[in-house]
Formats: C-alpha cells, structure tokens, sequence
C-alpha cells in the first residue's frame, strides 16, 4: 500500500481549493446574470410600453454587452488569483492564460507550461467556464425574446435619409 506523501495532500487541498474557486465563480456569475437580466427586463418593458423602439434596441446591445462584461470580470478576477499564487508571472501573462482557459481555447503549450500543481485548473475552469457561457447563452436568449417584442407589434425602427424612424 503507498503511503501518503504532503505533496499528495497539497495536491488534494488545491483541487479543493479549485472546487471553492468553481462554486464561487458560479454564484458571481448567477448574481450578475440575475442582476443584468432583471434591469433589462425592468426597463425593456417600459421602453416598448412607451413605444420607445430605438432606445429599446440601443438597450438590448446594452444588455448583451453587460453579459460580455461579467465574463470579462470573471477572467479578471480570476487572473488576479492567479497572480496572487502564481500561477503566472506577470498580470498580462495571467490574463492570456486564464483567459486561454476560461474561454477553452487555451492551447496545450499555454497549460503545460503552467507549474505541474496548477495543471488540473485547466480542466475545473474550463468546465465552469462551459457553464457559464451555457448559462449566458440561456439569458440572451430570453432578452432576445423581449426585444422581439418590438418585432411582432409591426414595430420596425427604419432608416432614411432624414434619420431613424419607427413605422
């Protein structure tokens, strides 16, 4: 039978750490998301209820722009980690690997050349990052369904060579 080595146990409280890590990133994320969809929702209705189609579609890029920025949050954030236990040297280098990773399209050179302790972020940060993006598709989907709203009622916002118009 092998015995138990500390290296083990630092390994096994590190993956526990990145399970902390997963749990926490996808409360941040369910509480952006419920923030970001509630305003949009709050505000979208009055802006079709006043017949505000323009504004109404300036206001949906908004929402979809504030999702981008939750993710762009969380790469930030959890770069800062990174750093902070070095993973990475440098904030920019933390950036391009966390972001490498969240984003699942982190090449094989950018997590091997990770220390050998922190190689197994790579796979928890890719899964919640799989999820959260699941979950972000799931929202967007739903203020697209209000903004077609505005499509439905015969709503259009035209342009002409006088400017933007509602027909």
């Amino acid at each position: 039978m092998k015995e138990i080595s500390i290296s083990d146990l630092s390994s096994f409280g590190l993956l526990i750490g990145f399970i902390v890590v997963f749990f926490v990133l996808i409360v941040y994320h369910g509480l952006c998301l419920w923030g970001a969809q509630s305003i949009y929702h709050r505000h979208a209705n009055k802006l079709i209820a006043k017949k505000q189609y323009f504004r109404m579609e300036i206001f949906f890029f908004m929402g979809l722009s504030a999702l981008a920025f939750i993710h762009l949050s969380e790469i930030g954030i959890l770069s800062f980690l990174g750093l902070l236990h070095g993973v990475a040297s440098s904030i920019d280098h933390a950036i391009v690997v966390i972001g490498g990773i969240y984003t699942t399209i982190g090449s094989e050179q950018a997590v091997s050349n990770l220390p050998s302790r922190y190689r197994i972020l790579a796979v928890v940060l890719s899964m919640s990052s799989l999820f959260c993006f699941a979950w972000s598709t799931a929202v967007m989907m739903d203020m697209m369904r209000t903004y077609r709203k505005i499509k439905s009622s015969g709503k259009t916002t035209t342009s002409t060579k006088d400017g933007l118009h509602n027909s």
